[in-house]
């Protein structure tokens, strides 16, 4: 019945993994979306996003080419930083895409560390997604894992200062 369907609409939390909020830190949004295993899944979840993005993407490499997602980085994201086997690749796309602006990139070497470094650099108003486009296999049994611990590294961040500094 219409009633039960927007009962439902009003009142259903999402999917796990799956552009799932995680947390705000000081005006910036926090999502997880390990699921996001492929370049088309992350380019689906880099289109549900305005504004300034910092996207968080590598992983094990499944040999799928990720020209497109270099294309849809440049058209979306301010900020990319990489990790994980596919962090050369998905570089290479991303310098070799036409049109659209280039972000600022980031190598590191660990989740852990890529997760400091968006919290560095995360500003009100943006969106910092974790959506890898890759099988999390390099270093993680499963995206489910993977999603996990991204979620735990978030929710121990500190939260902003009194003055409203991330710092």
């Amino acid at each position: 019945p219409p009633a039960v369907m927007r009962q439902v609409a009003r009142e259903f939390p999402g999917v796990e993994h799956r552009l799932e909020l995680v947390r705000a830190i000081g005006g910036a949004m926090w999502y997880n979306d390990s699921i996001a295993s492929s370049p088309t899944r992350a380019i689906a979840g880099l289109k549900c996003f305005d504004g300034p993005i910092i996207l968080i993407a590598g992983g094990y490499d499944k040999h799928i080419p990720f020209d497109g997602l270099g294309r849809e980085i440049c058209a979306r994201v301010g900020t990319l930083l990489l990790c994980g086997a596919t962090a050369d690749k998905i570089e290479a796309a991303v310098l070799a895409a036409e049109g659209g602006q280039k972000p600022r990139i980031f190598r590191l070497d660990s989740l852990e560390e890529t997760v400091h470094k968006a919290w560095e650099l995360a500003q009100p108003g943006d969106t910092v997604l974790f959506s890898p486009a890759c099988a999390s296999f390099d270093q993680f049994p499963n995206f489910m894992k993977r999603g996990e611990r991204f979620k735990d590294l978030v929710r121990a961040l500190p939260e902003p200062g009194r003055d409203g500094s991330l710092r």
